[in-house]
Formats: structure tokens, C-alpha cells, sequence
């Protein structure tokens, strides 16, 4: 008998209960093929399976693909334990064999094949309302896009894989093109979109919706530099009347506030001991303070650069007066926003902060076990910036002005006047990405990669582009740029190609 999943070796599938107001994720035991997807109760079980690979830290946890890769690699954040792997990453160094770049991209597979398995065996189900099976492929749908849209982005073509494989399958399959993975991810997501709905009900609040696929969507479109395609999807998730900009930006972030009208898409996450929370509050929390501040464990792995906080608009009195910083940033001698009888030293110590700032947007309280804060993945606020450059590009540049405008107004910023030319606007849309994502998956390296900007950006911004080496690193000269296909994989693998200037 096959066992659930061949790649993974064996897969646990999971129970549904509550869990913010959601799903547990919880594993529970190995599942044999053949006795199960039998009814849409099993099926729902296993799309849970998939949906649970989101929790993954090397998945979408903002930890691995937010702060490891994006924002230390735009070297706006700083970490602090500067473990090998690391410091090969913000170090632009990118060798085949970094661990983070492997386990990136073998958590994306986990997520494929389980999200496959679901596809595959719920089309084939006999028996279960039609209507359910199809919102349940549809979600494993989407979910499969996701995990596609971060391989193309960070490796390019890759295999592609759209049916289980199992103990007699080839494994070794060569890598398909970018065109046909972005096609592949379309298609998922434009069929999504028709069948899933536009709101869930309090006990599914979390599941992936059709907004959540036009938002994915406006990305894809985007990064292939499709404008016209953005707008046009980006008005068909406006016309649904569902998604806005939340007037207080901390809001966005608190764990009290999850899953609210600015969130698109996020993995969900709940306190406790299980598999179910993340260390988010431990990896944010300044290392050495009290503990009746930051619960069980601080590490402050992760901490703003003093030169991204210096780049925020200041009033004439030379005082930030952007509300993103005081809703999320604390430096010498400022309280936490939601404890606030925790107030930064005026010299902070070394291991609390090597900049002197710790940023608050996961740590809101502390935390004994896990944190439940939800990891944002799509906000509607990338979605405006998004359709704002593609207004531009398309020469509207007063209405790309008029988006712009709704970030910077929630922020507290002036309003930018309608005379930028199409450059100036390009320029402010991502000095406002900049300032509104930081530590989130969007923001950083692949929004400055997918257009170029990314060696001029660093050699703008980083105090310490000359330590880089950026000539003697030709893999930083290509456009895109893209990571190495893991020696890991073509280990595994002996079908796949290395992308230029790399070794296995």
C-alpha cells in the first residue's frame, strides 16, 4: 500500500477545531491512501494538512523568508546571532549549499505535494456535494500557487509538479521554464477565484477567499510587468467591497485583531506549546530584559537598522513624525506601545540591540509558550502600491499619486502633489514600500529584484556596500537576480540545471 504522500515519506494529516476563530493544524497520525478521501470531512482534513505547511518557519512565518532573506538582505534589518547561514545571505555570498535558501525551497515542495494530493484525490472522490469538493480544490489551489510564486521569485524556472508522486514516479524531472510556472500559477489562481467566496463565516475566518486570489494575482501580474493585467484584477478585488486600509496601522498586526479587513491573506498561528505558534514575540523581544516583558525567552534576533530608521520623514523640529515608526519601532528611551512600563534604556545594551532599536509589530505582549501573533503574508496595502505602480507604468501617474496617498495618509505623511514625473513617482512608491513592510515578506529584495533596483538600492543605502564585493559576485549582476538551485536538490535530483554563476 502507498503511503500518504511518497515525497515526504509520511504525511500527518489533521483535525479541524478552532483555532483564532480559524483552524487547528495540529498533526495527528499517518494515513493510509486508500482508506481515506472517502468523504469531504476527510477531504477538508487534508486540505488542513496543507494548509499547515504554511506554519513551517522556512515557509511563511516571516521569519525565514521575511527576515532572513528580505529585509536583511536590503540590509534594513540586522540579526543579531549572525549564524553562518546567515551572514552568507546578507552577505550577498548565496552559495548553493546555505541552509535557509534548501529549506525555502524544500518547504515550498512539502506544501506543493501535499496541496497536489488534495487536488488530485478530491476530483476523483464519488461521493460529497460538487460544490464543496470544488471550494476545497480550490483553496489547495491557491495554496499551491503561493508556494509556486515564491520558487519562480527566488529561483526562477523549477520543476513543476501538479500531480502526486509516488514510489514508481521519475524523480528526476528537469526544470520547467518561468513562463510556465507563472502560467501554471495563473491558471490555479483565475480558476480559484470564480469558486471560492468572497467573506467565511466566524469558524472559517482565515480560509483562503477570492479576494485573497486577485491579490495574489495583482503580484503575479506585477512581477511579470503585466500593468494593465494588475489594474484590471486589482478592480475586480476593489469592486468586492470587502478589503480597506485599517486607520490605525498597529491595529493590522495585533493578535487581538486578526484576520481584519487590511489582511488579505495570512498564515494563522496560535499561542501555546504545540506546532500551532511561532517564535516571533522570542525572535523580536530584546534579549537579557525582564521577563515580565518578554514571557518565556528573548533572543532579539532581529532588529531595524539605524540607517532604515534615519530614512523616515521627519517634522522641522527633526522628530519623526511618520505614525509607522511609533506604532512599531522603540529606540532609547521610548516605551512599548502596548506595555508601556517598558521603556528602552537611553543606552541600550549591546545584546538587546546593536542598532539601539527593537521593533514591536509582532511583540505585543509576552509570552510564555509560542506566540499566536498571525504571520502576515498579503495586505491590502501592498495591493494599493501595487496597483499604484502599475498605474504609472501605464501613464497615469496622477491616479498612481492619488494610491500612494491613502498609505501616506494613514501614516501621517504630507500628501504628494499631482506633478511628480512617471521616475519621481516610481521612486516614492518604493520609499513608501520601504517604510510600510518592513519585516513582512514584501518590501524588501524581491520587490527591488523584480525591477532592477536592488544593487542600486544597496549601494545607496547599505553603510557597508563596499564590504559586499558586489563586482567580484556576478550571480548580483543578472536580472533578476536568483538564488542557486540547492545542492540539496540535485542531490536528489540529478535533472535539474544550476542557474548561472553557481555550483552545485
Amino acid at each position: 500500500m502507498k503511503i500518504f504522500n511518497f515525497l515526504l515519506l509520511s504525511v500527518a494529516l489533521t483535525t479541524v477545531s478552532c483555532s483564532d476563530d480559524f483552524l487547528s493544524l495540529k498533526p495527528t497520525d499517518i494515513i493510509i491512501e486508500e482508506e481515506f478521501f472517502k468523504n469531504t470531512s476527510d477531504a477538508e482534513a487534508a486540505l488542513m494538512g496543507v494548509y499547515s505547511t504554511l506554519q513551517k518557519e522556512e515557509a511563511f512565518s516571516n521569519v525565514r523568508d521575511a527576515a532572513d532573506i528580505e529585509w536583511s538582505m536590503s540590509g534594513d534589518m540586522y540579526e543579531m546571532d549572525g549564524s553562518a547561514n546567515r551572514i552568507e545571505l546578507h552577505s550577498l555570498t548565496l552559495p548553493s549549499t546555505n541552509t535557509i535558501l534548501r529549506d525555502v525551497y524544500t518547504a515550498a515542495y512539502y506544501g506543493i505535494s501535499r496541496a497536489n494530493l488534495v487536488i488530485h484525490k478530491v476530483q476523483e472522490m464519488p461521493d460529497g456535494d460538487e460544490r464543496d469538493k470544488n471550494v476545497i480544490v480550490s483553496q489547495a489551489k491557491f495554496l499551491r500557487a503561493l508556494y509556486y510564486y515564491r520558487l519562480v521569485t527566488y529561483f526562477g524556472g523549477v520543476p513543476l509538479i501538479l500531480e502526486p508522486l509516488n514510489a514508481s514516479s521519475d524523480l528526476q524531472i528537469p526544470r520547467s521554464n518561468a513562463e510556465t510556472i507563472w502560467k501554471s500559477i495563473e491558471d490555479d489562481l483565475i480558476s480559484a477565484k470564480t469558486v471560492l467566496p468572497k467573506t467565511w463565516d466566524v469558524n472559517n475566518v482565515g480560509k483562503v477567499t477570492s479576494g485573497a486570489c486577485k491579490a495574489l494575482l495583482n503580484k503575479a501580474y506585477l512581477w511579470q510587468a503585466r500593468y494593465a493585467d494588475v489594474i484590471s484584477v486589482s478592480k475586480e478585488l476593489f469592486d468586492e467591497g470587502i478589503y480597506d486600509l485599517l486607520k490605525d496601522y498597529r491595529t493590522v498586526f495585533l493578535e487581538s485583531n486578526e484576520n481584519n479587513k487590511e489582511i488579505l491573506f495570512s498564515t494563522q498561528f496560535r499561542e501555546g506549546t504545540d506546532a500551532e505558534g511561532n517564535n516571533l514575540v522570542k525572535r523580536t523581544a530584546p534579549r537579557g530584559a525582564p521577563a515580565e516583558f518578554t514571557g518565556g525567552a528573548a533572543w532579539s534576533n532581529f532588529v531595524p537598522q539605524k540607517h532604515w530608521v534615519d530614512s523616515h520623514e521627519k517634522d522641522a523640529s527633526g522628530k519623526i513624525k511618520d505614525k509607522r515608526y511609533w506604532a512599531s519601532i522603540i529606540g532609547p528611551e521610548e516605551a512599548h506601545q502596548d506595555m508601556p512600563a517598558f521603556v528602552m534604556p537611553n543606552d541600550v545594551p549591546a545584546g538587546w540591540s546593536i542598532s539601539g532599536y527593537i521593533m514591536t509589530k509582532y511583540w505585543q505582549k509576552p509570552t510564555l509558550n509560542n506566540s499566536g501573533v498571525n504571520a502576515p503574508i498579503i495586505r491590502f496595502a501592498e495591493i494599493l502600491l501595487n496597483y499604484a505602480e502599475a498605474l504609472n507604468e501605464e501613464g497615469k501617474s496622477a491616479d498612481a499619486i492619488d494610491e500612494l496617498n491613502k498609505v501616506r495618509e494613514r501614516a501621517g505623511l504630507d500628501l504628494l502633489t499631482n506633478n511628480l514625473n512617471k521616475d519621481q513617482v516610481l521612486n516614492a512608491i518604493f520609499k513608501e514600500r520601504r517604510m510600510e513592510f518592513i519585516w513582512e515578506p514584501s518590501g524588501g529584495f524581491s520587490d527591488l529584484n523584480r525591477r532592477g533596483r536592488f544593487l542600486d538600492f544597496i549601494k545607496a543605502e547599505r553603510p557597508n556596500y563596499k564590504e559586499l564585493n558586489v563586482s567580484q559576485k556576478p550571480w548580483l549582476n543578472t536580472t533578476p537576480i536568483l538564488f542557486p538551485i540547492p545542492k540539496d536538490a540535485w542531490d536528489r535530483n540529478k535533472a535539474l540545471e544550476q542557474n548561472p554563476h553557481y555550483t552545485f
